[in-house]
């Protein structure tokens, strides 16, 4: 679903990504995590097609070139630090996302998500500008998973949600198994991508130095927990470095 070859990007003369290689297939749940200005944020807006500079590599998404519509037509997006700078109401926001991928409203599957994530289905009728920030984030969540796409890529996603409204997510996750979804985000919350997810990738200087199962990440790096692997894995690399 989404390939990402040989990937290279600098800012002036200084990597961001180098040699970068990702495969992520068809109905997989992949958490990338990564100090901050790894590239994360980087990578997926080379993915999107956001950032076009780059030197070398190539990504496609189920099976076509990135920067084709044909690609972007399979994908949903939330981006790090979503807000909403209009003057507008919950409902508002939604129904501009919904013709904006032409589609039709579905107020049953706006209101089963409110729900599922947790955000009262009447503040819709209220102006986002007096949404907490958990709230806008949740709308930003409800804005991706409304629209059935087969890939959704989320930056941070866990960003602003509160441990309750961070549990109702990952059960959204769950629940989106059944429909054959492809979900790739990056996080720095490990121990909820050690329950959620199949795969697990640690970027680093430029590059992804793991990836596989989080259950192969703890055993790889004898670890009990993700975040214990993930730093184990770090030092490990810094060593090899020097």
């Amino acid at each position: 679903m989404l390939e990402v070859k040989n990937l290279h990007y600098q800012i002036d003369n200084n990597f961001v990504l180098r040699g970068l290689n990702l495969s992520i297939q068809q109905n997989c749940f992949y958490a990338l995590a990564g100090v901050n200005g790894a590239g994360k944020s980087t990578l997926i807006k080379i993915i999107l097609d956001l950032i076009r500079n780059i030197q070398q590599g190539e990504v496609s998404l189920g099976g076509f070139d990135h920067k084709l519509m044909s690609a972007r037509d399979l994908l949903a997006y939330l981006p790090e630090n979503f807000d909403i700078k209009k003057d507008v109401t919950g409902w508002q926001f939604l129904k501009f996302v919904y013709g904006v991928y032409c589609q039709p409203h579905n107020k049953v599957k706006i209101e089963q998500l409110c729900e599922q994530l947790g955000l009262d289905f009447f503040c819709l009728n209220n102006k986002t500008n007096s949404y907490s920030k958990g709230m806008k984030q949740k709308l930003g969540l409800i804005s991706c998973f409304m629209l059935d796409k087969p890939l959704i890529i989320l930056d941070e996603p866990l960003s602003g949600l509160d441990p309750k409204a961070r549990y109702h997510f990952k059960e959204l996750l769950i629940s989106e198994r059944e429909n054959n979804r492809t979900i790739f985000y990056s996080t720095h919350m490990l121990a909820d991508a050690e329950e959620i997810c199949d795969q697990f990738g640690i970027l680093h200087d430029g590059k992804i130095v793991y990836d596989g199962s989080p259950v192969a990440c703890l055993k790889h790096f004898n670890a009990k927990t993700l975040e214990q692997a993930y730093m184990n894995c770090i030092s490990e690399v810094t060593l090899q470095r020097h």
